[in-house]
């Protein structure tokens, strides 16, 4: 099925769609258009913005006419929460609409419900009804609608029903997907992202197969969310949404760096390069080990090639250790490459994992320098999991299987968590990071 999204064609076989994201305040029409700019420039074919409330709507329609008024006619796409309003308003401005069926009308309070099936159809009927506006609108302009599952921010509904599971991830898309056709709307995209590479693999997997089964295949956004900076938050995402690609799976992707927004895309498209030109010879498995000895020049193209290779046979469960030996490189970059991959897969922890969002909009604290100074401190706990997060919309969820964690609230104040529970109040980064550092500590 073909989706048109302004002048982009997604899915049945047209190319792999680059996307990213900013992450300058929406209402700052100059800086957001300028960073449009240098993320189009940088290679996004599509860009997405925050749009947390109406008040970023009159700067939205701005920040659109004037990238239009320079020529640029690349697809906006507005990342909406919590609001429907917000959302209907949005998708008369942008080619696209972003909305999470985690918290557009239900709600995450890590709580266990109890629904019998009347009321759980109950709660589907009151999503609909919410819903049935924004198809509309989205009817009158051409607008289309992801659909963006994140594991951590799904509902108490759906998974107090079905887990906290990839299965949870798939019927919560499966359940819009009915609602959708139900009301005769088909312009739609879907995403399934997790933190965790083969949460985020299986929940794609699972929703791509619910589809075939439905008899409507509807094109899919990839992504590894909150995968960190750096060769780690790179190789998370290679290992994930290259695995995908490799099994033909995939119309439009996003490698979430906390980093600035223009450094995604360069390695997006090495990636998609690199799973296009993947051949056997590039890598022999034996004795469960899979030996990857391409000898690639290019830095992006060869950590992309190999953590996709490795992650798509770690899905076959056909792989337990990984050997890289690429003699353009030096036998510490091999090693850490291969540290690297082999974390990202859950095969071996050799270090600190950090979940980490690439922050947008909402973000209001520093979190590339406060995930440096995290990252210097606590690199060197072996299955350790420390969350930063830019805002309260996916952090605590996110990292809900983090040990700790932090996330951003409002003029550079932020909150502690250890697991699911907020330990502090919201305060100062400093003095979050110094009660960060003593949990940590006080629990070695």
């Amino acid at each position: 099925m073909t989706i048109h999204i302004g002048n982009v064609k997604l899915g049945d076989g047209n190319p792999v769609v680059v996307q990213s994201m900013t992450n300058t305040a929406t209402e700052d029409v100059d800086a957001t258009v300028a960073q449009c700019k240098r993320m189009i420039a940088a290679g996004a074919e599509m860009v997405r913005l925050t749009v947390p409330s109406m008040k970023e709507i009159v700067p939205l329609r701005q920040i659109k006419a004037q990238l239009r008024a320079d020529g640029i006619a690349t697809p906006l796409i507005a990342d909406v929460h919590f609001n429907p309003k917000v959302a209907e308003a949005a998708a008369a401005i942008v080619e696209k609409v972003r909305i999470n069926p985690g918290n557009y009308t239900d709600k995450r309070n890590f709580k266990h419900l109890e629904l019998s099936d009347l009321e759980y159809k109950s709660s589907l009927d009151a999503m609909e009804a919410k819903a049935k506006p924004l198809f509309e609108v989205c009817r009158q302009h051409n607008t289309v609608l992801r659909i963006g599952i994140n594991h951590g921010s799904m509902s108490d509904r759906i998974v107090s029903r079905y887990g906290n599971t990839p299965k949870a991830m798939a019927m919560s898309a499966m359940e819009w997907l009915d609602i959708c056709k139900k009301n005769d709307f088909h312009n739609m995209v879907f995403s399934m992202k997790a933190s965790n590479v083969n949460v985020m693999m299986e929940a794609t997997l699972l929703l791509h197969e619910m589809m075939k089964q439905h008899g409507s295949v509807y094109p899919l956004h990839l992504g590894v969310t909150e995968a960190g900076n750096g060769l780690d938050g790179r190789v998370k995402s290679a290992a994930g949404i290259g695995a995908l690609l490799m099994m033909g799976i995939g119309d439009t992707i996003r490698v979430s760096l906390t980093e600035k927004p223009e450094n995604e895309t360069p390695f997006a498209h090495a990636l998609i390069e690199a799973v296009k030109n993947v051949k056997d010879e590039d890598y022999h498995i034996d004795n469960h080990i899979i030996y990857y000895t391409k000898k690639e020049k290019k830095h992006d193209l060869w950590i992309a090639g190999a953590a996709a290779v490795c992650g798509f046979h770690h899905y076959q469960k056909n792989i337990e250790d990984i050997k890289i030996d690429n003699p353009y490189f030096s036998e510490d970059e091999n090693k850490q490459l291969t540290e690297s991959i082999l974390q990202a897969c859950r095969l071996k922890m050799t270090k600190t994992e950090f979940i980490a969002c690439p922050s947008c909009g909402r973000t209001q604290y520093d979190i590339e320098s406060i995930l440096a100074k995290v990252k210097e401190r606590f690199s060197s706990y072996p299955g350790l999991k420390i969350g930063v997060m830019g805002c309260i919309v996916n952090g605590p969820g996110e990292m809900a299987d983090a040990d700790y964690g932090i996330v951003g609230a409002t003029n550079g104040l932020a909150a502690v968590y250890k697991g699911k529970q907020r330990v502090s109040e919201i305060i100062p980064v400093d003095e979050a990071l110094k009660i960060l550092e003593d949990c940590i500590l006080q629990s070695k």
